[in-house]
């Protein structure tokens, strides 16, 4: 092979444009393909007319993989899993088990592409005789699992308790364990094995992920499913111990990310039905474990007004193209004209569990979106990812409401000093909250542009989670109110949606809503404890939540499953599926359960904390 080559790679919008690669084949640690770096730029592009495809193999410079360890090469990044989506076969190879060890399957692959272009025969031949594609998890009986939940007893109204009584049939049918083969050769498998079972979030969701797992714990907790719920707890303990932090889910492509870290809310809501002190003594440690990741590896100190800060964002340390979708992340990359930084903020965005949305685009504080020059397109598109310039209301809710449940669980079991260390830390972060990302104009909590130093003006549900940390004044809440109203956000029938931004085709942008959201939303309504309006919005998102998720379960529309949702269209109430992102509509679904049945909990049971 020539030491340079050229090759050509289609983009989404169908323009062509060439990239300068380097081969490096004389090294065993870096047998890649890369690009050529100029004058400290990335690559260098001109435009061709010429309509080839990329030849196998091609790859980004960049440096810091979207998972570490021996399977990194072969699951995570470079011209292995590149070449699988070259000739679209990403989705059989590498496969789910390694059939040899991890440097063997390298050398192999090295064979069939030293000297000459990979054919796609032998690459095939080379995926049978290195890798399997076998099931790697079971189903899973769970053995608490009774017909008649006692907490179903206290529902007072007939069509809630039969949709719940219906929902509770389908925890057995999503839970999981992993193979015993899984246990014993763990590096044989693309995946993080757990010694207990677990739920799934449905659809083609296979294994655990974080923070779906905090809804579908509430739905387990008012199931009476607490031995189900501990083993959860329990193998979140376990991948703590071995990471250090909750990754996003059980699969190595998602290893060096996390998601929202709701771990500690887990242990509240676990303590809170079982009292029981001694499981705050074992797992006490372990959030403060995650928490000190986080405080190590996602805080930011920066000036803001004259002052400094330390606040909270998601930013992972990743630059490279997810293996997940490859293939999108790197043309999008190559239009952003700043690859690493996009694929990094792309990763962050997956971390943000708000995968993807407008959101994190680079936009303006305008009501029109404009035309952007430089390959960036409109305002709109997700080439403009840039969650690395964002610093998010959510993510810095969540670590305060951290601290807070730190601070009193740790009270709980007589460790006054910790408790008095996390009670300073969540104050001194709720003040920063409240001092950075407050709008005098609007009165709600808008995110902050890290770059620009200005909030980001627009509406999405976490304006208002901030009221998650304390109850407000009624003038706080009676502005709040007016601006939602102000918003339209509340105009629809099916609950709130994600943001109102019509012109993205995300899946966490108009006319979708998602279970999370919207729990997060109403719970922060009700700590407008004296504000009637505000509880009246409450109580018509979860209405509107139930009510659409009944129909499409139980009267669907003509011509579609009866399931629950991933996501709706907030627009109905006939419990029609959102739609938009990088898959279909998934069913199933876990949290969607989890989140209809803590509503029905909280508004048509009289269980203690309602």
């Amino acid at each position: 092979m020539e030491k340079w080559k050229r090759i050509c790679i289609f983009t989404t919008k169908s323009e062509i444009k060439q990239v300068y690669i380097n081969y490096l084949g004389n090294n065993n640690n870096e047998f890649t393909l890369q690009f050529v770096s100029i004058e400290e730029k990335q690559f260098t592009i001109k435009e061709t007319n010429n309509y080839q495809q990329p030849s196998p193999g091609f790859i980004t410079n960049c440096s810091e993989p979207i998972c570490e360890g021996p399977l990194a090469p072969i699951y995570c990044s470079g011209p292995l899993i590149s070449s699988a989506w070259y000739f679209g076969v990403q989705h059989q190879c590498p496969g789910t088990k390694l059939l040899l060890e991890p440097n063997e399957i390298l050398k192999n692959f090295r064979k069939i592409i030293r000297g000459k272009v990979i054919k796609k025969g032998d690459f095939m031949q080379f995926c049978e005789e290195n890798f399997a594609n076998t099931d790697y998890i079971k189903p899973s009986n769970l053995t608490d699992w009774q017909p008649n939940p006692k907490n179903f007893e206290l529902i007072n109204d007939p069509k809630w308790k039969k949709f719940a009584v219906a929902l509770h049939q389908i925890w057995p049918l999503l839970s999981r364990e992993f193979i015993d083969d899984v246990h014993k050769n763990q590096h044989f498998y693309p995946v993080l094995s757990v010694p207990n079972r677990f739920l799934v979030p449905g659809g083609f969701f296979k294994v655990f992920f974080y923070w779906d797992t905090y809804w579908i714990l509430k739905g387990l907790y008012f199931s009476n499913l607490i031995e189900t719920s501990y083993g959860v707890l329990k193998n979140f303990a376990h991948i703590l111990n071995y990471h250090g932090f909750i990754p996003n889910s059980g699969n190595i492509q998602l290893s060096r990310r996390s998601q929202p870290p709701f771990f500690t809310q887990m242990i509240k809501d676990y303590f809170d039905i079982t009292k029981n002190k001694s499981f705050l003594q074992e797992f006490l440690p372990l959030a403060e474990k995650e928490l000190k990741w986080w405080n190590q590896n996602r805080s930011i100190i920066f000036e803001f007004k004259g002052k400094n800060y330390l606040m909270f964002q998601y930013k992972t340390k990743t630059n490279c193209p997810r293996s997940e979708n490859f293939l999108e992340d790197y043309q999008l990359g190559i239009q952003s004209k700043q690859p690493l930084f996009f694929w990094s903020s792309t990763a962050s965005a997956c971390e943000s569990g708000i995968d993807f949305s407008s959101r994190w685009y680079n936009w303006k504080n305008n009501t029109e979106n404009v035309r952007v020059e430089g390959g960036g397109g409109n305002e709109m598109s997700r080439v403009r990812t840039s969650t690395n310039k964002v610093l998010p209301v959510d993510l810095n809710v969540f670590i305060a409401m951290n601290y807070w449940t730190m601070a009193n669980l740790s009270k709980e079991i007589g460790q006054n000093e910790k408790a008095k260390y996390y009670q300073e830390m969540a104050q001194n972060l709720t003040d920063s909250i409240h001092q950075v990302l407050y709008s005098k104009e609007d009165g709600v909590w808008y995110d902050l542009d890290l770059v620009e130093k200005k909030l980001r003006n627009k509406f999405y549900p976490s304006n208002i989670y901030p009221l998650l940390l304390e109850n407000r004044p009624n003038n706080v809440c009676d502005r709040i109110v007016n601006y939602l109203y102000k918003s339209g956000a509340l105009e629809f029938k099916g609950g709130i949606p994600s943001s109102m931004e019509r012109n993205s085709s995300e899946q966490w942008d108009f006319p979708n809503g998602w279970a999370p959201q919207q729990h997060l939303f109403v719970v922060s309504l009700l700590n407008c404890k004296n504000n009637t309006k505000a509880k009246n919005i409450a109580n018509k998102i979860v209405n509107g939540f139930l009510t659409t998720t009944f129909n499409g379960f139980f009267n669907p529309k003509k011509g579609k499953p009866a399931q629950m949702w991933e996501k709706y269209d907030v627009r109905f109430e006939d419990g029609q599926t959102g739609f938009g992102g990088e898959y279909p509509p998934q069913s199933g679904f876990g949290w969607s359960n989890g989140v209809v049945l803590e509503f029905i909990r909280m508004f048509y049971t009289k269980l203690e904390g309602n």
